[in-house]
């Protein structure tokens, strides 16, 4: 599964939080959490579920089985709001 960032955004980064702005529709969304870190690591382009997943086990303390919910949990709520583009191909 390839995940990339929609193109019709723009994002300013806190140090908790990303903004993100909907330049289609003017929304923006605040993102925490793992949202913020699935957004940051889409910010060089297009990546594979796996890598993210492979990386964020070497960062964070917790499980392969919890990191993999959190992130498909991550991609689908982007996703709705239509900030990330998933190609399952």
């Amino acid at each position: 599964m390839k995940i990339a960032r929609s193109e019709e955004t723009a994002t300013t980064s806190l140090s908790e939080e990303c903004i993100v702005l909907d330049i289609n529709n003017g929304e923006y969304f605040g993102l925490e959490g793992a949202l913020m870190e699935l957004w940051l690591e889409l910010e060089t382009g297009t990546r594979e579920f796996n890598q993210i997943l492979s990386k964020w086990k070497s960062e964070f303390d917790q499980s392969e089985a919890e990191l993999t919910v959190i992130l498909q949990n991550a991609i689908q709520e982007l996703s709705a709001k239509k900030l990330v583009k998933v190609d399952v191909s």
